[in-house]
């Protein structure tokens, strides 16, 4: 139960942050609701993941260990970063609050946001292993099997091309102080586009540490 919970959570949150990321398609009002049910959601997932806390300091660190406490760590951090960023530049729920918005705020949000899109889809990438596994050997000696390997293949191009065209590693280095939206831009292929964003990178770190592992296998 508890298990399925966590799994539910995690869902609703992946779906929420992505629909979030398109703040022309959303308006503000729906940006700044949908952000307080993450912000919600976020709690919950920590609440049920607990347990986890206790054991940051028990046992050895393997590699993969370490690399997911990290990447836990910077995803913790961004979220947070995100959550601050929001409260401070809220012109509907947080008003309330009459915290003056400020560029730094703006700056906070635009970085804490593409940093938490990129630690989001390498965390997925981190537990993609298991999932990866049975597809695979489902699709072995399959007559979609090289279909399917076409697609994952594309979708990863289209991934790229996506995370370029938006200039994401723009926001992610501040390398801009504004952010730019296309507001005639079909919302349908803006959503396709940030999953295949997330589907490069979360693949990318799953072979990456696929590698490593076959690496230190020979060594």
């Amino acid at each position: 139960m508890k298990k399925n919970m966590r799994i539910i959570i995690d869902i609703m949150m992946f779906i929420l942050f992505i629909i979030l990321m398109g703040y022309h398609i959303t308006g503000n009002d729906l940006h700044e609701i949908l952000g307080t049910m993450t912000f919600v959601f976020f709690i919950l997932h920590h609440i049920v993941n607990i347990k986890w806390y206790k054991t940051i300091f028990k046992g050895k660190y393997s590699f993969y260990r370490l690399v997911q406490l990290i990447i836990d760590t910077l995803l913790f951090i961004a979220m947070i970063g995100i959550i601050a960023s929001s409260i401070m530049i809220s012109s509907n729920v947080f008003s309330f609050l009459n915290i003056q918005t400020t560029m730094f705020a703006r700056n906070l949000h635009m970085v804490s946001t593409s940093w938490g899109l990129v630690l989001m889809a390498i965390h997925l990438g981190l537990h993609l292993n298991v999932i990866l596994t049975k597809l695979s050997k489902k699709m072995k000696n399959n007559i979609f099997e090289y279909v399917y390997y076409l697609i994952i293949a594309i979708f990863m191009l289209f991934g790229l091309y996506t995370f370029i065209d938006t200039k994401l590693w723009k926001d992610m280095f501040l390398v801009s102080q504004f952010k730019f939206f296309d507001y005639d831009q079909n919302p349908y292929l803006f959503y396709l586009g940030e999953l295949a964003i997330v589907c490069l990178i979360s693949l990318l770190t799953y072979f990456l540490l696929k590698v490593s592992k076959i690496k230190k296998k020979k060594v």
